[in-house]
Parts: structure tokens; C-alpha cells; sequence
């Protein structure tokens, strides 16, 4: 250990004495390191995070497969609104299943009348997130049933539009100009449906309470989703094999205009159906960014290869002085390591400031932006990153050090302008080859980020 943190102060020396080398390393690093690591916080936080739901992964989504009309391209859509009330009614392998629909509201009250977003729900879509509210309760079957007009509002809306007020429960709103008492606020946290972008976040929920006419008159509209709770042990396969034989029912009650019509229920993971649309986005973006770190590592293996040859004789005197090939391999590959851990510590710091000045420049099709953040998981990523950048970065120029030919170094500082003369060309050859490694990786870099704005532009 002792003889490890003496190779280090050497490294750290040498690197010293040489600061326009370290600096461009250093920042050259960085900016690889700092973009890749701002792109894996959004992978991390939209692909890998879980879903912010208890036990998420018995979250699931129920959704129709239409046969004999064209309507989409997969011809997968939402469920009506007697699908909801009958696949509620009729199936039994959830623990929970609840229907909504996304809308909006002219909210007035506490501040000047706003468009906001808001959500109808069925009384099941709570009890399936299983997520409790900060301040009072969230609405019953019975007051679905009743049709009373009880609302939920957002942590968000709480806080900007009711100043946090605590006395806020049993007040009345109005939305869209009719009152509604407000029963209840989630918790900051809390977002459902997941919405993309930036600005649609759901700001109150309330309930769906269908009438008889509304059922009839959505009979041919599948414009609603449905999400449940798979009961413990029951996988899609067998949730969807359930609904199969509930949506034969709903086929037998359908109307004459809905006779050629065959549904074909499936049953998906949440968390799959929420990130299927961003996946070939952000992975398109990561690796044309990963592209940018691959220029970098270049550039930083032959520029400490160049410094390795210019400091062959060095190397060769020091061997002849009694280092040994393994201590010169070391000093070398922490060198290395040094250089490539600064530049993940100050490219930490520049992907935390891309993260805060770019975030709201982020595509509109990214569910779950809220979530982004360099956390511990990132941090790590990071790091890592950084460690193996050295290690790789350093291999070869490490093994150039430790073999070192004393009689051979000592007798070119000899002659030195055939010495100069061959190390200028190999250098010149080594210029060359980096130029030429980092002009391929640079073209790939770019049609990699002209794949991802046109899927941006979808």
C-alpha cells in the first residue's frame, strides 16, 4: 500500500510538471465523461428506474386488439366504457383494476381561472397505484356511484394554487364552472397517468361516475385506458387469458354497427407500455454521445502514447537505474487513471449543469422527465466510467513504458537526430491515426444524431 500511494504522488507529479498535456486531457475527458453521464441520467431515469408505484411490477395495462376494421397500424387501442365497467366486473385476475380517461378543466378558485390537465378515474385506478394521499382520502365506489362531485388535486396545485393550506379539504372548486369539494392531495411524487413532456402533468383527478346514456353513447369509443394490479402470482399470460373470455361477452352485447368488430384483449406491463415510445429515442441519443467518449479515449490513448515514446528514455535510464518493468507499468496506468478520474469528477459537475440548463429542452415524447437527476446511480456510473476509461486509455501506453530497451534507448540518445527522426515519424503516423479513428467515429456520431432528431420529429 505504502509503495502504491508513492506511485501515486510520482503520477501525480509528472502530470504536474507537464500541465498543458493534463489540462487538455483533463477537459477532453470531461466533456466526454459529462455528456455521456448527463444522457445515462435520462436513461436511468425514464428506461431503468422502476415506476414510482409499490410493487410496480405487478402494475399492468388492459387494452383492446381490434380485428376487422382498420384502425391503427397495430390495430391495438384504449377500451370503451362499458369495457371498463364490465372487464372491472367481469375478471378475477387483479387485485385491483380501475379505467381513466385524460382531460382538461377550466379550474377557478384560488387564483384566476386556468386550463389545467386533469384525469377522470374509476374508483379502482387508486386502490391499484396504491398510494396514499397527503391530506384527506380519495374518492369511493359509492360517491362514483352516487355521482358526487369530489375532487383530487396534485401536490403541485396544492402548493401554487392553495398556498399548501391545510384547510383545503372540503372546500369547493370549480371546474369547467361546476363546483366540486375537494377530498383529497397526493403527494409531491405522485404522477398518474404518466403524461410526456414538460407541461402535462395531471393536476386533478375526479370521478368517472358513468351514466347509462354515457356507457351507450361510448359503446364504439376506445378512447379510455385501463390499469390493474395483478393479484400475487398471476402473470400477464393468464390476466390476459381471463379477459379474453370477459371481452367474449362484450362482443355477444354489441350492437349491429359493431358486428364485424372482434376484440382481443392484452394484458402489459405498465412500465413497458409507459417507456416503449422514448426507448429507441433515448438509446439513439446515448450512443451518439457514447461516440463523442469514444473520440475522447482516442485522442487521450494517443496522446499518452506520443508521451510515452517521448519519454522512452527516461523510462530506459530509470530501468537501468534498478526500477523494475512491473513499478513503470503502474506508475504508468495511474498516470493514466489520474487523469482520466479528474476528468469524470469535473465532467460530473458539467453534466449536472447540461442537466439543469437542458432538461426543459427535452423532447415532448419523454414520459417521466420529473425524474431525472444525477443520483447515486448515475454518480456510479460515472465513476466507473471513468476508471475504465483509464484502464483502457493507459494499456498500451502503460506496456510501452515497461518495455523499454535500456541498451537501445541509451544508445539512440546516442544519435540523436536519427532518434528524433524515427520518433518524429511514428508520432506523425500515430497524429495520423487518431485523426482518422476520430473523423470515423465523428461521422458516425453525427448520422447517429440526425436518426435521433428525425425520430424527435415524429
Amino acid at each position: 500500500m505504502t509503495a502504491l500511494f508513492r506511485d501515486l504522488r510520482i503520477a501525480v507529479r509528472h502530470l504536474l510538471k507537464a500541465p498543458g498535456f493534463t489540462a487538455t486531457a483533463v477537459l477532453m475527458l470531461a466533456f466526454g465523461i459529462g455528456a455521456t453521464t448527463a444522457i445515462f441520467s435520462i436513461v436511468e431515469g425514464v428506461l431503468l428506474r422502476p415506476l414510482p408505484f409499490a410493487e410496480p411490477g405487478r402494475l399492468m395495462v388492459l387494452s383492446d386488439i381490434i380485428e376487422g376494421t382498420h384502425v391503427s397500424a397495430s390495430n391495438e387501442v384504449g377500451v370503451t366504457a362499458p369495457d371498463i365497467v364490465d372487464y372491472a366486473g367481469g375478471t378475477h385476475s387483479f387485485a385491483a383494476l380501475g379505467g381513466y380517461n385524460e382531460t382538461t378543466f377550466e379550474l377557478s378558485a384560488g387564483a384566476d381561472p386556468a386550463v389545467v390537465h386533469g384525469a377522470w378515474l374509476t374508483p379502482g385506478v387508486f386502490p391499484t397505484l396504491a398510494v396514499q394521499p397527503i391530506l384527506g382520502r380519495v374518492f369511493t365506489q359509492q360517491e362514483d356511484e352516487q355521482h358526487q362531485q369530489v375532487a383530487v388535486l396534485s401536490y403541485s396545485t396544492w402548493q401554487s394554487r392553495f398556498h399548501a393550506s391545510t384547510n383545503i379539504i372540503g372546500q369547493k372548486i370549480l371546474l369547467d364552472r361546476k363546483p366540486y369539494v375537494v377530498i383529497g392531495v397526493m403527494p409531491r411524487t405522485f404522477e398518474f397517468p404518466l403524461a410526456t413532456g414538460h407541461l402535462n402533468r395531471t393536476e386533478v383527478w375526479v370521478p368517472t361516475s358513468f351514466t347509462a346514456q354515457q356507457l351507450k353513447n361510448n359503446i364504439g369509443n376506445w378512447s379510455y385506458h385501463m390499469v390493474g394490479r395483478l393479484k400475487p402470482g398471476v402473470t400477464p399470460a393468464q390476466a390476459t387469458t381471463d379477459a379474453t373470455a370477459t371481452a367474449a361477452e362484450i362482443m355477444r352485447s354489441y350492437p349491429a354497427f359493431l358486428s364485424s368488430f372482434h376484440i382481443h384483449p392484452v394484458v402489459r406491463p405498465l412500465q413497458e407500455e409507459t417507456i416503449e415510445e422514448a426507448r429507441p429515442l433515448i438509446r439513439t441519443l446515448f450512443f451518439a454521445v457514447a461516440v463523442v467518449l469514444l473520440i475522447a479515449c482516442a485522442n487521450l490513448a494517443g496522446l499518452l502514447l506520443v508521451r510515452a515514446i517521448r519519454r522512452r528514455r527516461e523510462m530506459a535510464v530509470r530501468l537501468a537505474l534498478g526500477a523494475t518493468a512491473a513499478t513503470l507499468l503502474r506508475q504508468a496506468m495511474l498516470e493514466s487513471l489520474v487523469l482520466s478520474i479528474a476528468g469524470g469528477l469535473l465532467g460530473l459537475t458539467l453534466a449536472s449543469a447540461a442537466l439543469r440548463a437542458g432538461i426543459a429542452f427535452l423532447p415532448e415524447s419523454l414520459p417521466r422527465i420529473g425524474e431525472i437527476a444525477l443520483d447515486g446511480h448515475v454518480v456510479a456510473f460515472a465513476l466507473t466510467l471513468a476508471i475504465l476509461t483509464g484502464i483502457l486509455c493507459g494499456i498500451a501506453p502503460a506496456f510501452s513504458a515497461a518495455n523499454a530497451s535500456v541498451n537501445e534507448a541509451l544508445k539512440e540518445g546516442g544519435r540523436t537526430g536519427t532518434s528524433g527522426g524515427s520518433h518524429a515519424r511514428l508520432r506523425s503516423t500515430l497524429v495520423v491515426a487518431e485523426i482518422a479513428i476520430a473523423m470515423v467515429l465523428l461521422a458516425a456520431s453525427g448520422l447517429l444524431l440526425r436518426s435521433f432528431e428525425r425520430m424527435r420529429a415524429r
